[in-house]
C-alpha cells in the first residue's frame, strides 16, 4: 500500500531541515509486472543499472521525477508506475529524491532541487557515454520535479557543448513558488527539443503562464478541477492539493490503455475563446492528444475539458465546451472557480 503524505512538521515554511547529502538520491528501475519488481541503484552506480538484465538500451527510457514532500512510496509514484508497467515498450526509471524533497520548501527542497538537477545531468551525460541513446530519453516531472526536469535538460545541453538536447521533457503542473516572477530561472521551451506542460493549478501551486513548447490547459488549467473538493486553503492538505495532483492523474491515464478515450485538445488563444468556440486554425491539425502520446511537432496553447472521475478523458467530446454541471463526476458549478478567467 502506498504511503500517505504526513503534514505534521512538514509545512511549506516548516522548520524541519532536509538532508543535504545529494548521494541519498537514487535510481529505481521498475521492470514489473508488479510495483515490487524493481532494482535500486545509487546515482554513481549508473553502469550497473545499464547492465541490469531488465534494462534494454534499444527501448525508449522514461525517467519520472516526483515533487515536494514525496518519495517512491507515495501515491503519485504508485499510480505512475502502475500505468507504465502496463506497457512493454519502454524502460521506467524513478528518480527517488525523497529525503532531499523534504523539509523547508524555500531553504531546503528548492535548493536541493537545483543542486540535484545539475548532478543528475552529470550522471545522465555519463550514461550517454556508456551507450544510452540520448534520442530515446523522455523525462517526466511533477511540480518541483517538473522544474528539476528543466534544470536537467539545460545542464545536459551545456555538457554537450550546446549541440544536443534531450528530445522531450514533460512537466505536470510544474511548481510555481520561487520560479516565476523572481530572478530564478524556470522550465522553458529551450530545455529540450520538445517541452509539453499540463497545467491544472495555475497561479497557486502550479506555473501561472505558458512555459513550454506546447502548454495544455485542461478545464482552464486552474483550480478547481472537475471533481475536486472546495479548497480549504490549508497548505499541503489533500483538499488544497487536489487540483495540483490532477495533472499526474491525467498523465497516468494517458499512459495506460485501460480506457479507449483520449485527451483530445484544440488550440486557442485562451480559455474564454475555447469556451466560445473561437479556435486557432493556422493549417495545423485541428485536434491533438494531451499526455504520453502528444505529438512533438506542435506549438502553442491547447484547451480541453475532462470528467471529474476516471476515465477523465472525454475523447473528441472534450474539445467542445459544455457547462461544468454536465461533466461526469463534477460537483462544482460554474463560477465556483476563483481563478478561472
Amino acid at each position: 500500500m502506498f504511503k500517505a503524505v504526513k503534514m505534521k512538521s512538514r509545512l511549506l515554511m516548516g522548520l524541519k531541515t532536509a538532508h543535504a547529502d545529494l548521494s541519498v538520491a537514487k535510481f529505481i528501475l521498475f521492470y514489473g509486472p508488479t510495483y515490487a519488481d524493481s532494482a535500486i541503484y545509487a546515482l554513481d552506480d549508473y553502469k550497473s543499472l545499464l547492465e541490469d538484465k531488465f534494462f534494454s538500451k534499444t527501448k525508449n527510457t522514461v525517467i519520472y521525477i516526483h515533487g515536494y514532500l514525496e518519495d517512491a512510496d507515495i501515491e503519485s509514484v504508485h499510480v505512475i508506475v502502475d500505468a507504465y508497467l502496463q506497457r512493454k515498450d519502454l524502460n521506467l526509471i524513478i528518480l527517488d529524491w525523497g529525503e532531499l524533497a523534504n523539509g523547508n520548501y524555500i531553504f531546503d527542497a528548492v535548493i536541493n532541487c537545483k543542486q540535484l538537477g545539475t548532478v543528475f545531468a552529470k550522471y545522465l551525460t555519463a550514461m550517454f557515454e556508456e551507450g544510452l541513446d540520448i534520442n530515446k530519453i523522455h523525462i517526466v516531472g511533477h511540480s518541483l520535479g517538473g522544474q528539476m526536469a528543466g534544470i536537467i535538460g539545460r545542464e545536459v545541453y551545456r555538457r554537450n557543448d550546446k549541440t544536443k538536447k534531450i528530445p522531450r521533457l514533460s512537466a505536470l503542473d510544474p511548481a510555481f513558488p520561487l520560479f516565476y516572477g523572481t530572478f530564478s530561472s524556470h522550465l522553458s521551451s529551450d530545455d529540450a527539443e520538445f517541452v509539453d506542460v499540463i497545467h491544472t493549478d495555475a497561479w497557486l501551486y502550479g506555473a501561472p503562464v505558458s512555459t513550454g513548447t506546447a502548454d495544455f490547459w485542461p478545464n482552464g488549467g486552474t483550480t478547481l478541477q472537475p471533481g475536486c473538493p472546495k479548497r480549504n486553503y490549508r497548505l499541503l492538505s489533500d483538499n488544497d492539493l487536489s487540483s495540483h495532483r490532477r495533472s499526474w492523474w491525467f498523465w497516468a491515464e494517458s499512459v495506460k490503455s485501460a480506457f479507449p478515450q483520449k485527451f483530445y485538445a484544440v488550440k486557442a488563444k485562451n480559455w474564454a475563446d475555447f469556451k466560445n468556440g473561437k479556435l486557432i486554425d493556422n493549417g495545423e491539425q485541428q485536434q491533438v492528444v494531451m499526455g504520453h502520446d502528444c505529438p512533438t511537432n506542435i506549438t502553442g496553447d491547447f484547451y480541453l475539458q475532462t470528467n471529474g472521475v476516471p476515465p477523465y478523458a472525454r475523447d473528441i467530446a472534450g474539445i467542445s465546451y459544455v457547462h461544468p454541471t454536465n461533466l461526469i463526476g463534477n460537483n462544482i458549478e460554474e463560477g465556483a472557480n476563483p481563478t478561472e478567467t
